[in-house]
């Protein structure tokens, strides 16, 4: 396989830390937070794990178990599947600022079916399953319009592939 594979180098970051690179309201305007009550996203913020990642670095690798997903503050994710009968590594897609990467496998309960590689330095939320669910506990309103952001996210997905696929047949 190709050599982008390899470190799992992210480095964690204080928020105190991320909130002195942006102005205050800078992750309210992405679109997974859009809607949610500061002390929701202040919730999220502090309780998650907030990681520093540079190019390179590996979120998840195919296989793994899939027990978080991130949220990309800055920069882009690029995420692959493997395809065997030529042992190529395919990227499918680069996720970007605020929208959210490893959700899919996380609510669907299986293993990672692809890599997710850093292709742009910047700043990722990872939250755990955990951390989902403290959510829900927590803040139920909340949860709901997260799910919704989340929703949102994957519809648009669902109808670019569907362009991808009616554009290669």
């Amino acid at each position: 396989m190709s050599d982008y594979y390899g470190r799992y180098l992210m480095k964690a970051v204080s928020l105190a830390e991320l909130e002195q690179q942006y102005p205050q309201g800078f992750c309210q305007s992405l679109s997974m937070f859009g809607a949610l009550s500061n002390e929701s996203l202040q919730f999220l913020l502090q309780q998650g794990e907030l990681l520093s990642v540079q190019p390179g670095d590996r979120l998840f690798s195919i296989g793994d178990v899939s027990e978080q997903f991130y949220v990309i503050i800055k920069g882009g994710v690029r995420f692959y599947q493997h395809r065997p009968e030529d042992d190529v590594s395919v990227p499918m897609r680069l996720y970007a600022e605020g929208e959210q990467i490893g959700f899919v496998g996380m609510i669907g309960l299986h293993a990672r079916r692809g890599d997710a590689v850093v292709e742009n330095e910047g700043y990722l939320l990872k939250i755990s399953t955990e951390l989902f669910h403290r959510l829900c506990e927590q803040y139920p309103e909340m949860f709901m319009i997260f799910l919704i952001n989340i929703t949102r996210e994957m519809s648009r997905e669902i109808s670019h592939l569907d362009q991808m696929y009616a554009d290669k047949n």
